[in-house]
């Protein structure tokens, strides 16, 4: 006799009961990103993958743009949050300028795909797997995506060593910005820190791997958010930094500052 749930597989209400125990094991990540992230906010997931950040943003209340350039994982994108308003899928990769590009990828994991050139040898992945295979896709900027959906107050970019690109398209200053940052691409961290500082009056923090924390007490200028990630010895160093604007001295202009905790 075939278990009572078989006949539930692949459909909408076992994808939703999927969803539902994900975010359940992952209630700790949640609550972390709702200190950035509230009901009504317009967010943009940049390098949405198979989509668990926009499912934990659509759960806080958010209204997301989940930008994923890999054909494949943008129609299972499309299937995984059918019926949702709240949620659109854009098949298509974000960096400095718009055109098309060749998307670099391995067989056998989605999550390593990367628009940089070196990604073969650059990448920590690269080792154990070559980046033989790859993509055309077309390539937009922040700038575009702000023209056509509004201005996010959140925005996460994911994108494997390509984030700086993805930053120098951006000519106005976002609320709050996660980028993600890998040792061996110590260098484009530095970029994004600096592309963000030259748009606004940021600060920074970040979190070690997928951590339900900030790493630092203190939210930290573009001068010393540096010092104090590339400090730790971890040779395969990995994890989100966290940017956020600060008011200018004398300014009563709170209302766009993401959530989380206060600088001291």
């Amino acid at each position: 006799m075939s278990h009572p749930l078989t006949g539930l597989r692949g459909s909408r209400l076992w994808s939703r009961l999927s969803d539902l125990r994900f975010l359940h094991r992952n209630r700790a990540q949640r609550r972390f990103l709702a200190g950035f992230i509230g009901k009504d906010d317009l967010v943009f997931d940049i390098g949405a993958n198979v989509g668990h950040y926009t499912l934990m943003a659509r759960s806080l209340g958010a209204v997301v743009l989940a930008v994923e350039p890999q054909a494949v994982l943008a129609a299972q994108l499309r299937r995984r949050f059918d019926g949702s308003s709240a949620v659109s899928v854009l098949q298509c990769a974000v960096g400095s300028s718009a055109g098309t590009a060749t998307l670099h990828k391995t067989s056998d994991r989605s999550e390593v795909a990367s628009l940089r050139s070196d990604a073969g040898e650059r990448s920590r992945f690269a080792g154990g797997r070559a980046f033989s295979l790859s993509e055309s896709v077309e390539v937009v900027t922040l700038d575009q995506l702000i023209a056509r959906h509004g201005t996010p107050n959140f925005c996460k970019i994911d994108v494997e060593g390509h984030e700086g690109a993805v930053l120098e398209g951006l000519g106005t200053a976002i609320a709050g910005v996660s980028f993600e940052f890998n040792r061996e691409y110590r260098d484009d961290t530095g970029r994004c820190v600096a592309l963000l500082s030259a748009l606004g009056p940021y600060r920074f923090n970040y979190a070690l791997r997928e951590d339900s924390r900030l790493a630092e007490p203190a939210w930290l200028d573009a001068e010393h958010i540096g010092a104090a990630v590339w400090a730790r010895p971890d040779p395969l160093l990995w994890g989100d930094i966290y940017a956020r604007i600060e008011p200018r001295p004398g300014s009563t202009a709170h209302a766009a500052h993401p959530r989380g905790p206060a600088s001291p």
